[in-house]
């Protein structure tokens, strides 16, 4: 984009704005690539006919662009090239907030027909409800809203000065897949209707109104309450929609939803006639390779590649309707289901780099990507060098190494400084010390009790340094001569000979978890009962779904001869799940009921019945 420059309708700009570029063009041949890129979403149209949307997020020195061939929207002689804006102005777990812009260019061959500047017009985009400013969740950042009315005049934009580098987006973009309609359900006093199934995507509606109306769409993932459960714990699961009298139809492509059911809220109802309501589903684009297993195995192994890629848009997310956050442990499950489900790679990849961007000053990652000041949690950077060596093991790919070595030494190295009287200690915060969603091992007192705060060291954090040491070992040279001396120190500290097992900290010296013994076994260290407590036994704290990756590979590290346990508690787990009307699978077995009536029903750490089923049942 050499002649273009970014663009936005005033020197200021406000949260929750949204403004509509127009700009005109010719061409004598039907060729013609439309590149471009947006602070903080777009969507883009040609004479008249939506083209595209959803930019890719990216760091504050680091912009990406799409790349859209726009040949079949454009005719000989003049073409009019419309965009919407949307600055969203909050930091959130997905985005950065970095101020509001445009960039884009037009190519017809080796001509540019067309580019940003303070000659492309502008005005503030009355489709949407500026300044709405009403958060779905911290994760997520703001809901949006829609209204059926006529923008203003058009007047000249200003070049931003914004300096940035602009790559090209580093994933493919999302494919629309066909309306899922949803089904009116008979339940007094609701106007509430079903997908059938979790979904994930964009809103439609279709509405008659009597006279001009307001209505929100609340969307959610079950209906235990009789009703979607729109506001829990401070979030809003809500759209807005301002309809004008008679016929509506509205697309809400600049927040995505998931969930099954919708729920029409407004004051009157007897005005509105819903002719349609729905999602427009979007996924990416992959080649599953089909599997064949027995009876509950296939429904098993089926919904979980389901809810993989559910869980795949942008970036990897933990869940598509709570969050939609890119997470490394998260992601680590998701990578290595995806590489036994699907006949490409190329998503891990980009995910793996994307992430190592978002470095921390002391050289730790943060929580999210992209994000920033986030309660980073020590233990997901320390197993970001462990999911590296997976993608190179799966697809022997050795060119990312000199993209990622950087933030995998960073990790190492501000590890070391943790490194007091021979362990790691814990990180002080806003650090946040969590390993998984157990009792003792969640770290959530720790961040508000003072007596938590004091100097302790975690065995899991421990372990895991070692586990990512080796692993990182198998593709760069690196000192691993503090392997030993610290595997000497963690039994000395942590191992309780009486009850032959390793505790959890040194904060709580008689906990014993699931996944601590786990971890133990995968650190290469032995203790009486240690595999036992590895198979839930000795009354451990038993791991929760996200981490029972780690509970398998510790087995399967000791002897094949726990095969048949492993099946069996996937099947036990999952049968479950599918018993209580799962579509996808949870974040937790507790199903939507856990944090606090929050638990999402859809979590793609979730799907790790893919890598199982694949490596045991031959």
């Amino acid at each position: 984009m050499e002649k273009s420059k970014w663009i936005w309708k005033s020197s200021t700009y406000s949260r929750d704005e949204y403004v509509e570029f127009r700009d005109f063009f010719e061409l004598d041949e039907n060729n013609a690539t439309l590149y471009i890129a947006a602070e903080t979403d777009y969507i883009t149209y040609v004479n008249g006919q939506r083209v595209s949307f959803n930019s890719f997020a990216g760091y504050r020195e680091e912009k990406y662009f799409d790349t859209l061939d726009i040949r079949k929207y454009c005719r000989i002689g003049q073409n009019e090239l419309s965009i919407t804006v949307r600055y969203e102005g909050v930091n959130s777990a997905t985005h950065i907030d970095d101020g509001a812009g445009l960039i884009f260019e037009i190519k017809s061959g080796c001509k540019t027909v067309c580019f940003s500047s303070e000659k492309t017009l502008c005005r503030k985009d009355e489709r949407y409800i500026n300044g709405l400013n009403r958060h779905i969740t911290g994760q997520l950042g703001l809901s949006s809203g829609m209204k059926n009315e006529k923008s203003g005049d058009f007047s000249n934009s200003i070049e931003t000065g914004r300096k940035c580098s602009l790559y090209p987006r580093p994933v493919k973009k999302l494919i629309e897949c066909e309306k899922n309609k949803g089904v009116l359900q008979n339940i007094p006093g609701r106007i509430i209707y079903d997908l059938g199934k979790e979904d994930a995507g964009y809103l439609y509606l279709d509405v008659d109104c009597k006279s001009d109306c307001s209505l929100q769409v609340a969307y959610g993932e079950h209906l235990k309450d009789g009703c979607v459960r729109r506001k829990i714990d401070g979030r809003d699961f809500s759209l807005d929609f301002k309809c004008s009298k008679g016929h509506n139809y509205l697309e809400q492509l600049f927040v995505r939803v998931a969930g099954r059911y919708l729920e029409i809220l407004c004051d009157n109802p007897e005005n509105v006639f819903i002719n349609d309501i729905g999602i427009i589903p979007v996924l990416y684009p992959v080649t599953e390779i089909k599997r064949n297993f027995d009876g509950i195995d296939q429904l098993i192994y089926d919904t979980s590649v389901r809810t993989l890629r559910l869980c795949m848009h942008t970036h990897y997310e933990d869940c598509p309707w709570r969050e939609q956050a890119l997470y490394v442990l998260d992601s680590k499950n998701q990578m290595c289901c995806g590489y036994y489900a699907f006949e490409e790679s190329e998503f891990a990849r980009a995910n793996l780099v994307f992430m190592s961007k978002g470095r921390r000053d002391d050289g730790m990652l943060e929580l999210t990507y992209p994000a920033v000041n986030t309660p980073a949690i020590p233990f997901f950077s320390v197993m970001y060098p462990v999911s590296v060596a997976e993608y190179i093991d799966h697809t022997k790919d050795r060119t990312i190494i000199p993209q990622v070595v950087e933030t995998v030494n960073s990790i190492f190295n501000a590890m070391k400084k943790q490194l007091k009287d021979g362990l790691i200690e814990n990180f002080a915060p806003p650090y946040w010390n969590f390993y998984e969603w157990s009792e003792g091992n969640n770290g959530h007192g720790e961040l508000h009790n003072p007596e938590t705060r004091k100097c302790r060291n975690d065995l899991i954090l421990n372990c895991a340094y070692i586990i990512s040491k080796k692993a990182a070992s198998s593709y760069l040279d690196i000192d691993v001569s503090d392997i030993e001396p610290l595997k000497n120190k963690i039994k000395e500290t942590f191992y309780n000979n009486e009850v032959g097992m390793y505790c959890d900290s040194t904060f709580r010296q008689n906990s014993y978890s699931q996944l601590g013994q786990a971890f133990a076994i995968l650190a290469g260290l032995e203790g009486r009962e240690v595999i036992e407590g590895t198979m839930g036994k000795n009354e451990v704290t038993p791991a929760t779904l996200s981490m029972l990756a780690f509970v398998y590979d510790a087995l399967l590290e000791k002897s094949e001869e726990y095969k048949d346990f492993i099946l069996e508690d996937i099947r036990a787990n999952y049968s479950h799940m599918l018993s209580e009307g799962a579509t996808s699978f949870w974040e937790t077995i507790e199903g939507s009921e856990d944090f606090n009536k929050a638990g999402s029903l859809c979590h793609g750490w979730s799907a790790i019945p893919i890598k199982y089923y694949c490596e045991l049942i031959k």
